[in-house]
């Protein structure tokens, strides 16, 4: 079989960088999505060509070989760019435009602007680049498949994170996937915040909470300035979002926004408040 680099090589016009697109955590029911784009280029194939050589699908790595994998690449490439959409984002979005936020800010945080993009699937992000979709890229193309090792490490590391801000829930083990485990502590302790909660297999296990869901529409209400919206998401919303249908989190949502506008015109310099 061909090897990535390889195919990358056969794939480009000689002396471009090129960049490859790839996401972790798209079918998780919980976290977030994660994206990550790795530009190469000819100076690094001629220095690094070894290590690059063994880059493959994150998904035939083990997770030690991933991770150490993850450090070279980041070491060695010239550009790459990590971008992560949270779980009320997916909800709000739905999970493929979700994916596709993640892997247009993944571009968008580059400090070297590639050429073309390979884009693993089979839809493109609109990032204003040349874009080539490459199903099962990850296996095929050496830029793809440093991007998803990237992607999957990084998201790795942040369950592995959740598990201790949300312990008793198996995040460091199952990443947020739906295996045997997550369901069985989803029915024991409920659906965290971080949980995705337009998932029908999440939703389904929710244990939701009427006065919460008062108690959160009167704090909006009593929001007086955009701090105090702010506020009122980080230390209200955020925490109670688990507990919370989709419908009513879409009618919060619409209440802030209102909201928002109405404190904007009050405080904008020149306004009621300024």
């Amino acid at each position: 079989m061909l090897n990535p680099l390889d195919w990358d090589l056969g794939n480009v016009p000689p002396g471009v960088a090129w960049g490859g697109v790839d996401e972790a955590g798209r079918g998780a029911w919980a976290g977030p999505v994660v994206a990550a784009c790795a530009v190469l280029d000819a100076e690094t194939i001629h220095k690094w060509g070894h290590v690059l050589r063994g880059v493959r699908d994150s998904k035939q790595l083990k997770p030690v070989r991933r991770e150490a994998l993850a450090a070279e690449l980041k070491a060695i490439l010239p550009a790459y760019g990590i971008a992560e959409v949270e779980a009320m984002a997916i909800d709000r979005e739905n999970i493929l435009e979700a994916t596709m936020m993640a892997m247009r800010q993944s571009v968008a945080n580059l400090a070297l602007r590639p050429r073309i993009l390979f884009v693993d699937g089979d839809r493109g992000p609109r990032t204003g680049l040349p874009e080539r979709l490459v199903v099962d890229g990850d296996a095929l193309s050496c830029a793809i498949g440093a991007a998803s090792i990237l992607a999957k490490a990084h998201r790795d590391a942040l369950m592995i994170a959740a598990e201790e801000a949300h312990p008793g829930y198996g995040f460091g083990q199952h990443k947020g996937y739906g295996t045997a485990l997550h369901r069985a502590r989803l029915r024991e302790l409920g659906v965290s915040p971080i949980h995705r909660i337009s998932y029908a297999p999440v939703a389904a296990l929710q244990r939701v909470d009427e006065a919460l869901r008062d108690h959160l529409h009167h704090g909006l209400d009593a929001c007086a300035t955009l701090e105090a919206l702010r506020i009122w998401v980080e230390r209200e919303l955020r925490p109670a979002y688990g507990r919370l249908k989709l419908v009513w989190v879409e009618t919060l949502r619409r209440r802030y926004a209102d909201r928002l506008v109405q404190l904007a015109d009050v405080q904008e310099p020149g306004g009621e408040g300024g």
